[in-house]
């Protein structure tokens, strides 16, 4: 997979983010910023809406595959489950927590 189209999925899970919270500022976020408590601050309702805009967009259902939900640590790990399981997962990089998906050792 090119890293065009790994971009493609991060910049779509900010892009849900800033949708389903209101806030626009999150369609900028570092991938590494947490997603419930400090950083994005997820609710359960936003956290819900945002599982549901994964399925409808990326055809994931996290809440059915990942029952810990750990796929929802971050901005990162979200991407990488998306990506790992649509078939889209490139090797770490700089954009990208360690041990998150991917080709790396």
């Amino acid at each position: 997979m090119s890293s065009r189209a790994g971009r493609l999925v991060i910049d779509q899970v900010r892009q849900i983010l800033a949708e389903v919270t209101g806030r626009a500022e999150l369609a900028a976020i570092p991938s590494q910023t947490p997603l419930f408590g400090p950083g994005v601050g997820l609710d359960s309702l936003a956290g819900t809406l945002l599982l549901r805009q994964v399925r409808d967009r990326f055809g994931v259902d996290v809440a059915a595959e990942d029952l810990n939900l750990d796929a929802l640590a971050t901005v990162a790990t979200l991407t990488a489950f998306i990506e790992e399981r649509t078939g889209e997962a490139e090797p770490d990089g700089p954009d990208r927590a360690p041990g998150t998906g991917g080709a790396g050792p």
